[in-house]
C-alpha cells in the first residue's frame, strides 16, 4: 500500500489562491511572533533570576571580551576565572539589550558564538576547585537561548551546538536539559529548514521522554514548548512524533484525576498547542489520536477561563471537524465530531458564550473569531451538525458579530456563514434574514484574498438558490461589487470569478431568463485552480458546506 499523504489544510483559499509572497510573509511573521512570544517569557525569567546575581560590568569593549573568552593559551586557574566572568558579563548584556537590536548584532557579530559553541563542547570548560562544568555550561546555555530567540542569522550561528544540546537533553543534570530544551524551541521557532534539522538529528525522542516526567515541572514544560515548536511547520508531519510515542505520554498525562502523574495546567497549555499542530497533520494519526480518546481528554479542560489553554483547545476542536481534500468529513470522523456536541459536553455552551456581541475585550475578540472557525469547520460537516449549532441559537450570535464585530471577527464568521447557507436553499434563507448580503458584498472590495473568494462564494450560491437572489443581489448595489473585482482584483481566478457571475445573471439576457436555474452552471476553470472554491459550480449538493482548514490564518499567537 503506498504511503499515506498528508492531512491537507483545506483552508477556504487554498495556497495556490495566493500569491507566493503573501504566503511566505504570512509564515514568516507567525514564525518570528511565536518566537518573540516565548522570547519575552524567557528574558523575564532571566531578569528575575539576575536581579540576585547580576555581576557587575567593566565597561569592557565587546572586542575585549570576546579576546578574553577566547583566550585558550593560559590554562591557569586565575585566567580561566577571568574567561569565567568575562562569559557571565556577556551573558547580561545580551539580557539587557534584548531590545537593542544593534548592539545585539554587534555581540554575535564579534564571533563570540563559535567561542562558546567550542566551550560547550569541552568536557570540564573553565573548571576550578570551586566552579563545576555545569555552571559554566548554564551561562553559555543562557547565551545561547537569547542568541537563538533573534533573526535567522543569529539563530543559524547556533546549530553547531545542537549535537552537544541533544547530550544534555538526555544526562541526569536536569538544569541543563531544561536550558538546552529552550535553545532547541527557540532554533525550532525560527523556520521550516531548522525545524527539519532538529528532527533529523533526533530532537523528538528526547523531548518526548523529558515529557513523560510531568514531577519536573519546568522542564516538562519547556519540553512541551520546544516540541510544539519542532511540530507547527507546514511541512512537518506527525510520525516523528508519533513514533517517539508521544500518544501514550500526552494520554497519561492529561488523564484525570490530577495525580502527580499527570500534567499541571502550565504543561497542557504547551501540550495543547502541541496537539493542535499534530491533529492538523496526517489523517492516520489524528484517527489514532481520536481512537486513543482524545476527545475525552481534553473536554474537562475546556471548562476554564484561561485562554491560553481555551485557544488551542479550540483549534484541535476544528481540526477534528476538518474535511479531507476532496471537501468531505469522512465517516470515521463523525462519532468523535458527535461526541464534541453531544449533550454532555460544554462545547456548543462554550461556543456561545464566545461569540456573545458584548464581549469586547482583546480575549473575548481572539476568542469569538477561534470559535466561529470552530463553527466554520462544523458546519462542513453535516446538515445534522448544523442542526444542532441552530438549536444552539449560535446563527444570530454570528449574524450580530458579522454586522459588529472586529475585522478579525468578521473574517471568520464569513466562513461560518457561508458554511451554513450551503446546507440547503432554507438554511440559505435563514442567513439571508441577518441583513448580512451587504457586508459580504462589501467584503469583495478587501485585499484578503480569501475573503474575497469566500465572499464571492456565498454570492454566486444566493444568485443560485435564494428567492429573488438575483434581484436581492443588484439592488443592493451587488453589480458594481461584482465588476470592482473583475476589473481591479490582482488575482486573475478571482477577476474570471467575478466576470463569469456578471455575465451570467446580468448579461444581454437579463430580465428574460431571470433567475438562470440553480442548476446551471455558468463556467468552468482549468482544474489548475483552487479547487477547494469550486469555481462557478453550484451549491454543494447533499448536506454541509465545504470544509475549512486545519490553520486560521491569523496564529492566536499573534493577538
Amino acid at each position: 500500500m503506498p504511503p499515506r499523504t498528508p492531512r491537507s489544510s483545506l483552508k477556504k483559499h487554498d495556497a495556490a489562491a495566493e500569491s507566493r509572497a503573501l504566503k511566505a510573509r504570512r509564515q514568516r511573521t507567525t514564525a518570528q511572533v511565536r518566537k518573540d512570544k516565548r522570547r519575552a517569557a524567557v528574558q523575564t525569567k532571566r531578569r528575575r533570576l539576575m536581579s540576585a546575581e547580576q555581576p557587575p560590568l567593566t565597561g569592557r569593549s565587546i572586542a575585549e571580551l570576546v579576546r578574553v573568552l577566547g583566550d585558550t593559551s593560559n590554562a591557569s586557574a586565575a585566567q580561566s576565572q577571568a574567561r569565567f566572568e568575562t562569559l557571565k558579563e556577556i551573558r547580561v548584556l545580551l539580557a539587557r539589550h534584548e531590545n537593542d537590536y544593534e548592539q545585539v548584532e554587534q555581540i554575535i557579530e564579534s564571533g563570540i558564538v563559535p567561542v562558546m559553541v567550542s566551550l560547550l563542547n569541552s568536557a570540564s570548560p573553565l573548571a576550578s576547585a570551586t566552579r563545576t562544568g555545569g555552571e559554566v555550561y548554564r551561562e553559555i546555555l543562557w547565551c545561547l537561548t537569547n542568541i537563538a530567540s533573534g533573526q535567522y542569522e543569529h539563530t543559524k550561528l547556533v546549530l553547531p551546538a545542537v549535537p552537544r544540546l541533544l547530550q544534555f537533553l538526555e544526562g541526569s543534570n536536569h538544569s541543563l536539559a531544561e536550558h538546552s530544551a529552550w535553545v532547541l524551541g527557540n532554533i525550532a521557532a525560527d523556520c521550516e529548514e531548522f525545524r527539519q534539522q532538529l528532527i533529523a538529528n533526533g530532537a523528538v525522542l528526547p523531548l518526548v521522554k523529558l515529557l513523560s516526567n510531568p514531577s519536573e515541572k519546568e522542564l516538562a514544560k519547556t519540553s512541551a514548548w520546544a516540541l510544539s515548536n519542532l511540530a507547527r511547520g507546514f511541512e512537518t508531519p506527525a510520525k516523528p512524533f508519533v513514533d517517539a510515542g508521544i500518544i501514550p505520554v500526552v494520554v497519561k498525562g492529561l488523564s484525570q484525576p490530577a495525580t502527580p502523574a499527570t500534567f499541571s495546567e502550565d504543561i497542557v497549555v504547551e501540550v495543547a498547542w502541541l496537539l493542535s499542530f499534530l491533529t492538523a497533520r496526517e489523517e492516520e494519526y489524528l484517527k489514532l489520536m481520536l481512537e486513543n480518546g482524545l476527545v475525552d481528554l481534553l473536554l474537562p479542560y475546556f471548562t476554564t477561563n484561561n485562554e491560553l489553554l481555551l485557544t488551542p483547545i479550540l483549534r484541535v476542536f476544528g481540526n477534528i471537524c476538518c474535511g479531507s481534500p476532496d471537501h468531505h468529513t469522512d465517516e470515521w470522523q463523525m462519532p468523535f465530531v458527535r461526541r464534541l456536541l453531544s449533550a454532555d459536553s460544554v462545547v456548543l455552551p462554550k461556543l456561545n458564550e464566545f461569540l456573545q456581541p458584548q464581549q469586547a475585550g482583546a480575549q473575548q475578540k481572539s476568542l469569538a473569531a477561534e470559535a466561529a472557525w470552530v463553527v466554520s469547520n462544523l458546519a462542513a460537516t453535516e446538515a445534522s451538525v448544523v442542526e444542532q449549532l441552530m438549536q444552539a441559537q449560535l446563527l444570530p450570535l454570528l449574524g450580530q458579530q458579522f454586522k459588529d464585530g472586529s475585522y478579525e471577527v468578521r473574517r471568520e464568521v464569513a466562513f461560518a456563514l457561508t458554511n451554513i447557507a450551503l446546507t440547503s436553499a432554507a438554511h440559505m434563507e435563514k442567513v439571508l434574514a441577518l441583513d448580512v448580503l451587504k457586508g459580504f458584498l462589501q467584503l469583495l472590495t478587501v485585499a484578503d484574498v480569501a475573503i474575497v473568494g469566500n465572499s464571492l462564494r456565498f454570492i454566486e450560491n444566493v444568485l443560485r438558490v435564494a428567492t429573488r437572489g438575483v434581484s436581492l443581489v443588484e439592488v443592493n448595489e451587488g453589480i458594481d461589487a461584482l465588476e470592482t473585482v473583475q476589473f481591479e482584483c490582482g488575482e486573475e481566478y478571482l477577476s474570471k470569478w467575478a466576470a463569469a457571475l456578471v455575465n451570467e445573471f446580468y448579461g444581454e439576457n437579463y430580465g428574460v431568463n431571470s433567475p438562470p436555474s440553480a442548476g446551471v452552471s455558468g463556467f468552468n476553470f482549468p482544474t489548475g485552480e483552487p479547487v477547494q472554491l469550486q469555481l462557478g459550480a453550484p451549491a454543494a449538493p447533499g448536506p454541509g458546506g465545504r470544509g475549512r482548514g486545519a490553520h486560521m490564518t491569523t496564529p492566536a499567537w499573534k493577538k
